[in-house]
């Protein structure tokens, strides 16, 4: 995300540098040593005539300004959706409980002679204090946060302005008409894209701040691998039952520290005192050890 966002705000900052030289040409009148823009991203091919005239790089100005803002707009639905995404979230206090080491903690039984040891587990814990947990595991809340079914042939789009100037483009005369009626002269076409540049560059200044915040919630977020140990038909597991009673056997989630085996379950979480806007232990989506 961050890596779109950073790659398009440079072309938006170029153009409206650019559309600023554009400016001087028109009103300034004096000739450039050097007028062919730049390329705005290597490997690309400079859409700039090579020519110091200011109507073609008014033209070509009008195309990128275009292009951009289309750009933007995608990634303003982009932004928009991930911070509903976020009110989405909730976060679950987890914490391990017992010794990995298996020196106290649940009681559990393989049921393979070895006898009953002790095991530790994953448990919700409310008690311990805020900001103590070992884990808090993301939760998606489902009211309001689910996308509608896609509907079956696809949705039909009201008619558009693209659409119209599609259709438009098909008919010279029209266009001709158009083009007639609409053309500003240069001076006002250049104030125009002026204007057009700076509020480009603003809107991209605000997904900046977005694209930084998620960065921060996204450093700050690990996989956690775990695995359910007992048998769901309860021939085996952790030992579970009321006081005085007969126990008998239940699964329950462990942290899968092992090498062995893949974990059946990789849980998205804030490990430890990770937290968006501090400092974070682990890289980004790195797995706990």
């Amino acid at each position: 995300m961050k890596s779109r966002f950073g790659s398009t705000l440079g072309r938006v900052l170029a153009v409206a540098v650019l559309s600023g030289a554009v400016a001087a040409l028109a009103f300034g009148g004096s000739a450039v040593s050097n007028a062919e823009p730049q390329a705005t991203a290597a490997g690309e091919d400079s859409p700039w005539p090579r020519t110091e005239k200011l109507r073609p790089n008014v033209r070509v100005a009008q195309r990128e300004l275009a292009r951009l803002d289309e750009q933007v707009q995608l990634m303003e639905q982009s932004a928009e959706n991930y911070e509903d995404w976020q009110t989405c979230l909730t976060y679950v206090p987890v914490n391990e409980i017992g010794d990995r080491d298996r020196q106290f903690g649940y009681l559990y039984d393989d049921r393979d002679g070895t006898g009953v040891g002790f095991m530790n587990a994953l448990a919700v814990d409310r008690r311990r204090r805020r900001g103590r947990e070992d884990y808090l595991f993301i939760h998606f809340r489902g009211d309001g946060c689910r996308t509608d079914n896609p509907q079956p042939g696809g949705t039909a789009e009201p008619a558009s302005v693209r659409g119209v100037t599609a259709r438009a483009a098909g008919r010279p005369g029209l266009k001709r008409r158009a083009r007639a009626v609409g053309r500003p002269g240069l001076k006002r076409r250049v104030r125009t894209l002026e204007r057009k540049a700076d509020r480009l560059f603003r809107r991209s200044q605000r997904l900046e701040a977005v694209s930084e915040r998620f960065d921060e919630w996204e450093s700050c977020v690990s996989w956690v691998p775990v695995t359910e140990f007992g048998d769901p038909d309860q021939h085996f597991g952790y030992l579970f039952g009321a006081k005085g009673g007969p126990a008998a056997y239940r699964t329950a989630l462990h942290v899968d520290r092992s090498d062995w085996d893949d974990p059946d379950y990789m849980f998205l979480a804030l490990v430890g005192g990770d937290r968006p806007g501090q400092t974070c232990q682990d890289e980004p989506g790195e797995a706990v050890d």
